[in-house]
């Protein structure tokens, strides 16, 4: 039996993408008889992984990261220890394979930890530098624009929307059918939320005399500090639903008419679903994707967080609302971008490895 581990952290300083597409890949592993741990470093993240089924191993975390606001992945201060650690990890479990997802990472991290383990891989989204690894993974629509270089002439690359890590749940769904009338949405910022862009959005809209009385499916994340101010909203607006901890997603997505979202992992789930989606930039590892979702017409940009006020949210909310034909345009490029079979070609070529 073959051994993976997957370097890999989630809270509400980073969200849950990264903790979420790999355990996607982990659980097709799993299926297939491989041993499967994750080593992780935040409560948030930690609680996730098990909530799933898998082993976790603790890695050693600064407390204050827990306590910042806004997106946080670390420096690079850290990165000799957590070497050590991952070694003696790779050692203890006989590791065959390691993933790292992290944006906190040098080349000399890689080449630390390299020589331990018989296959290093990495799970990508900005090609940072060229990548000293056996595999690399990036399964965003702008993997193929990136001018990736190989370290060595024989390490693999699985780039574009053919590998995304989309879950499982997101695999055969029916095709939507666009109703003509515009009566739910969802708002999803991912897994955490540190600048509040739930409420705000959520406010902006009840404010709007056309829109106030549409369905607002809010999705909550586990990392949320919000959530008694989105508890008090409901509570006074009886058609804003808060949806916490979600089983299957996948169900909202597809009963809501449009979407609201992050510039994450979560705009390939919503075309998977074919939810027509406004999307905003949360972070700057999104503005890439949602810069290209919507320059090959798959998503309407709402551009930076930051920038959005009543105006320039309501009117694209509304120009999609009216625009029956867009919306069915939307649905159908959306549901031919993401297969959802990525974690099934990427196992197929991983057990072709010699390892």
């Amino acid at each position: 039996m073959r051994t993976i581990a997957f370097r890999v952290d989630g809270g509400k300083h980073i969200g849950v993408g990264h903790i979420m597409r790999c355990l996607s890949l982990a659980k097709e592993f799993s299926k297939n008889d491989y041993k499967v741990y994750f080593l992780s470093k935040f409560k948030g993240g930690i609680e996730k992984i098990k909530e799933e089924g898998f082993e976790v191993i603790q890695l050693k975390n600064n407390d204050d990261k827990e306590k910042c606001t806004g997106f946080n992945y670390g420096d690079t201060d850290e990165l000799q220890e957590e070497a050590h650690e991952i070694i003696n990890t790779i050692k203890y479990y006989k590791i065959d394979l390691l993933f790292i997802d992290t944006y906190n990472v040098t080349e000399g991290h890689f080449l630390k930890i390299k020589p331990h383990v018989k296959k290093l891989g990495y799970i990508d989204d900005l090609n940072k530098f060229v990548y000293p690894v056996d595999i690399l993974i990036n399964g965003n629509i702008t993997a193929e624009y990136m001018d990736y270089k190989k370290y060595s002439n024989d390490e693999i690359m699985l780039l574009g929307p053919k590998y995304n890590l989309i879950r499982e749940e997101f695999r055969n769904l029916p095709k939507r059918t666009i109703n003509r009338e515009v009566k739910e949405i969802i708002i999803t910022t991912g897994g955490s939320d540190p600048r509040n862009m739930s409420s705000k959005i959520t406010n902006m809209i009840l404010q709007d005399e056309e829109l106030r009385k549409l369905r607002i499916n809010i999705i909550v994340g586990s990392g949320f500090d919000n959530k008694e101010e989105l508890k008090e909203i409901s509570k006074l607006n009886n058609n804003v639903i808060l949806h916490e901890n979600v089983k299957h997603i996948s169900e909202i997505m597809l009963k809501s008419d449009i979407a609201i979202s992050a510039g994450g992992s979560t705009l390939y789930e919503l075309c998977a679903c074919g939810t027509p989606t406004l999307a905003f930039i949360y972070a700057e590892n999104q503005e890439f994707i949602v810069r290209k979702m919507k320059e090959l017409g798959y998503v309407i940009s709402l551009g930076w967080f930051n920038k959005l006020n009543g105006r320039n949210l309501i009117k694209p909310i509304k120009m999609l609302i009216k625009n029956y034909y867009l919306r069915i345009i939307l649905k159908s490029k959306m549901q031919e971008l993401v297969d959802t079979q990525g974690v099934e070609r990427i196992l197929k070529i991983i057990n072709k490895m010699k390892f």
